[in-house]
């Protein structure tokens, strides 16, 4: 049987309750022209989402109405809700369903990159990071963005990388009204506004939105330049800047 296929914008799809869309699955569409109709609205659109009907499973959470195929993946999901994860990170709290995943997250607190492309010397840290990378130098790779051609390694990396191309931020702060594409990036937000937020800087009390940001902030307080340049012996307090450096020489790390 056919699956049926339907499309609906960006800004229905937002007012769209999670009970409407928790047997429904979601794939990112755009083109250069307006040729697709919502199904909500009936107003044609150039970027948004292909509806399809998804297989109905009985493991559902109660408290966000979010469905699985697997009682394993709802158990774990059940996780971001009690923060009693089975498997915790050690050096930054990160929570894990199984020890595999865990596993996989440790190599973000190592400088360390052993898996190196031979194409444009690109380095990472795990296997995974480079097998998706290379796609980005298939000419035949079907993952690309139709209205500037980047190649993205994966269909989660071209939906991300779509919320570029629209001025929509539909995720917003209650206190201080302001808007995010991401609704990551709301939630780091939401640490500026706690009087609790552990994420202070103790030396001039400035309110960072996470662990993170808090770490990059502290290297303004400091002398150390812990990222040296391998071709010259430029140093830098911060990697980012040590990578915008690297694309001088053509060697850029990930």
């Amino acid at each position: 049987m056919d699956k049926v296929v339907s499309y609906v914008c960006d800004l229905c799809k937002e007012k769209l309750s999670s009970r409407q869309t928790r047997h429904k699955i979601y794939c990112r569409v755009s083109s250069l022209e307006s040729s697709f109709l919502c199904a909500e609205c009936s107003t044609p659109f150039s970027m948004g989402y292909e509806v399809t009907d998804r297989e109905q499973s009985s493991y559902a959470c109660e408290e966000c109405d979010r469905v699985f195929n697997s009682r394993n993946g709802l158990r774990y999901h059940s996780y971001e809700h009690s923060n009693a994860w089975p498997y915790q990170c050690k050096q930054c709290g990160k929570g894990f369903g199984t020890k595999y995943l865990l596993k996989n997250h440790m190599p973000k607190h190592s400088d360390e990159r052993d898996y190196k492309c031979d194409i444009c010397h690109s380095t990472f840290k795990i296997k995974k990071g480079l097998i998706t990378h290379m796609y980005i130098h298939d000419e035949k790779n079907p993952i690309r963005c139709e209205q500037c051609n980047k190649s993205c390694r994966s269909e989660s990396h071209l939906e991300t990388h779509m919320k570029k191309h629209s001025n929509i931020r539909p995720h917003k702060c209650d206190i201080c009204h302001s808007t995010f594409k991401h609704k990551t990036h709301l939630i780091n937000h939401m640490n500026i506004h706690d009087e609790q937020n552990h994420f202070r800087c103790e030396q001039c009390n400035k309110n960072c939105d996470s662990k993170s940001r808090l770490e990059m902030h502290m290297t303004k307080h400091s002398d150390e330049r812990p990222h040296t340049c391998s071709s010259r012996p430029s140093k830098f307090k911060q990697k980012k800047h040590l990578t915008r450096h690297m694309k001088i020489h053509g060697n850029i790390s990930f």
